[in-house]
């Protein structure tokens, strides 16, 4: 079997985030599968292939062409912007590409998500017969594991100024991040007075960012997080070290106490499989897909109930043998998920779309 994969997002900024994570990892686990994989992205100089496979969908931009030179299967992560449409307006032409991309999606053969609950999404916003629609869940780099040199932990715990005990974050500042309330919260466990010495880390190069005077939607919660740490006082509690790659990210992963995800909604939550890979405890939101991706080997809490929020984080931070028996869950709940196994049932899905 013969594939064309439009590898668009790893040349754009798309490339460090999860769109090109995606695209990367499915091109390099099919090729281990032993399946030809072209890459293209202009679709006119395909030639010769079983399926196309666009592994995005934007709902907002025309980036899905209406007519299709070949079976074609595309990859919807979410559609989070139909879901809160009020944080995110589409403008005039953003609801004319919609159109556009809802023409388009008329005669795919198939549509990949990442989870039960996009897949719900995607039916209601979109229109699409659950039967088009395939769950292939994503997985952590094989990277993502406990580290036992002691030497590469305190090498980053020095270079970050990193305490012993701290709550991370790693990811982006919009919205559906829901950083203002991760703020509230840290802000509250720092008045206990076993909790004074903590810190919060947040990862991710939008941190850094001087932002105060760009006016735009996407920007509003990091400026409002910006405010809150000035505000009340907790620059000295809180460690920016922006965009790491991925050799240091495992190193923050297994040195934090809890790995943090406050988020309102999220199509998957790779960072919670990060964690896990790690045996970073995870105190997790209770919405979206992230109960999905974390199953039972999470503690979650109401992402809009501080009280709650609180109590969770504490207990965790209060209880080692809490800690100890939620790393070994999130060890197993990562090891369910693989690179090998997503390729597998997308090459499932190429295989129908040929048949159909």
């Amino acid at each position: 079997m013969k594939i064309a994969i439009n590898t668009l997002p790893l040349k754009t900024a798309h490339k460090g985030r999860g769109i090109g994570y995606y695209t990367g990892h499915l091109l390099e686990a099919l090729k281990e599968e032993g399946v030809k994989v072209v890459e293209f992205t202009n679709l006119s100089e395909v030639r010769d292939v079983d399926v196309v496979h666009y592994p995005w969908f934007d709902l907002f931009r025309h980036t899905l062409p209406v007519r299709k030179k070949f079976p074609t299967v595309v990859t919807i992560h979410d559609v989070m912007p139909l879901v809160f449409h009020d944080h995110y307006p589409a403008g005039i032409r953003g609801r004319i590409n919609l159109f556009l991309q809802k023409m388009a999606l008329v005669n795919c053969r198939y549509v990949i998500t990442d989870s039960e609950v996009s897949k719900k999404d995607i039916t209601k916003f979109l229109k699409i017969k659950n039967e088009k629609i395939s769950v292939i869940p994503l997985a952590a780099d094989p990277e993502f594991t406990i580290i036992k040199k002691d030497t590469d932990l305190m090498r980053v715990k020095r270079q970050y100024r990193l305490s012993d005990r701290f709550l991370l974050y790693v990811g982006d500042a919009n919205w559906v991040k829901n950083l203002p309330f991760l703020i509230e919260g840290f802000r509250e466990l720092l008045k206990t007075p076993d909790f004074a010495d903590i810190k919060l880390v947040l990862v991710g190069g939008v941190f850094l960012k001087d932002v105060e005077n760009i006016d735009h939607p996407e920007l509003r919660s990091l400026k409002l997080v910006n405010k809150m740490i000035k505000q009340y006082g907790l620059e000295g509690h809180i460690i920016r070290p922006g965009q790491i790659e991925n050799s240091e990210l495992v190193i923050f992963y297994n040195l934090a106490t809890i790995y943090v995800q406050p988020s309102v909604y999220e199509g998957f939550g790779l960072p919670l499989l990060q964690a896990f890979a790690c045996g970073t405890p995870v105190a997790s939101s209770n919405q979206g897909s992230l109960p999905e991706t974390g199953g039972q080997a999470a503690l979650y809490f109401d992402p809009a109930n501080l009280r709650h929020f609180t109590s969770i984080v504490g207990e965790l931070l209060r209880s080692a043998s809490l800690r100890s028996k939620y790393s070994k869950l999130g060890l197993n709940q990562a090891a369910k998920f693989s690179w090998e196994k997503t390729a597998g049932m997308t090459l499932s899905v190429y295989q129908k779309a040929v048949k159909k």
